[in-house]
């Protein structure tokens, strides 16, 4: 299966603040569906101006998930503009989290974030 790159995923600006010389964005982010694995070093996220920004993006924080029971802890990388994906895998119950490895294909999901940057 092919692995998910930047135009794989959807984002959407629900609302737009600026605070000081930042703007802070209410975003969804939405991907997965099954047939898309995720890449080895996280997810290629789009662009700043997806996010709705004029020049840069610095942060993209995680503050929710639609309604799913179990899902992944996040991270925002932010020198290489992608999301990686951590879960606990029976080989380190009770130790650290492992991020998700290359062949594993989420369903679809949509993340709720704020989106930090200007």
């Amino acid at each position: 299966m092919p692995a998910f790159v930047a135009t794989d995923i959807t984002v959407v600006v629900q609302e737009q603040s600026i605070v000081g010389k930042k703007k802070l964005n209410r975003v969804n982010i939405t991907f997965g569906d099954a047939a898309l694995t995720y890449p080895t070093g996280g997810i290629p996220m789009p662009g700043f101006a997806a996010f709705g920004m004029i020049r840069n993006l610095e942060d993209i924080v995680i503050t929710g998930v639609n309604g799913l029971t179990t899902d992944y802890m996040t991270k925002y990388d932010r020198v290489n503009n992608k999301l990686q994906l951590f879960e606990e895998e029976a080989a380190a119950a009770g130790g650290p989290l492992l991020e998700a490895d290359a062949a594993e294909a989420p369903a679809a999901r949509t993340y709720f974030a704020q989106a930090i940057g200007w």
